[in-house]
């Protein structure tokens, strides 16, 4: 990421470390925990329905973890969790949540350190409502960071806006709500910073970089009214050949 783009994200993790879940009174949503379980059971509900079972959470990892949302249910359900954001403001919070949470099984890293980490670290990795936030030139690359760390046979749900390609967005059956997760965004009274541009992603790179990582696509599904907007990518990494 950019320094740039990281001191801008630090400076409004200052002054307002919950923008992404505030009220139309512009204060902080007093369920803001809650929606982050509702949404973690969603999400490997939708999962386990598109593999045909539950899928494994010995590790995972929380990418854009912010202040926590999802880090929590996901450290409730997972022996070891690790949750990664560029803010280091915005990762204190995170860790003050999971302490008054009483988790202590949760490791708290800047995006920064993510090229450091070996290997097929975790068998879950999570990112909702983050990559529309990152410039695709930065995108994509993270995007090879976090399927390089997801091991062989774990599985990673990944939300992003793509880009228009003529077709339509295929879609879970119609056992979610299409706006489940995006509702968690800002409301539309609440005006974003004026660098917080919303980016979409060439699908074409996307499946690409996924089978260059030995990852294919299982499923996904809408999270907006429209055919053009977010999108959770369900993918799965080969498991290795044996010997």
């Amino acid at each position: 990421m950019k320094d740039r783009t990281a001191a801008d994200w630090e400076e409004l993790a200052r002054r307002e470390p919950y923008f992404p879940v505030l009220t139309d009174e512009g204060v902080r949503d007093v369920d803001f925990l809650k929606t982050g379980e509702e949404d973690i059971v969603v999400l490997l509900a939708a999962i386990a329905s598109l593999l045909g079972r539950d899928p494994l959470l010995a590790t995972a990892l929380d990418f854009g973890c912010g202040a926590g949302r999802l880090t929590l249910p996901l450290a409730r359900r997972a022996p070891r969790v690790v949750a990664c954001d560029i803010a280091p403001t915005i990762l204190e919070h995170a860790r003050q949540n999971a302490h008054e949470a009483g988790l202590h099984n949760v490791t708290f890293i800047e995006t920064g350190e993510l090229a450091g980490l070996p290997d097929a670290q975790f068998d879950f990795v999570c990112s909702l409502l983050t990559f529309q936030h990152i410039p695709p030139a930065e995108g994509y690359g993270l995007m090879r960071t976090l399927l390089r760390l997801l091991a062989p046979g774990g599985v990673a749900a990944l939300q992003l806006t793509l880009e228009p390609s003529g077709g339509g967005l295929q879609r879970l059956a119609r056992m979610l709500h299409t706006s489940r997760f995006v509702h968690r965004v800002m409301p539309h009274d609440i005006r974003r910073p004026s660098w917080m541009q919303v980016n979409a992603y060439d699908e074409r790179i996307v499946n690409r970089i996924l089978a260059e990582a030995g990852a294919s696509l299982v499923g996904r599904f809408s999270t907006t009214e429209g055919d053009t907007a977010g999108t959770v990518l369900v993918i799965e990494k080969r498991q290795l050949d044996a010997d």
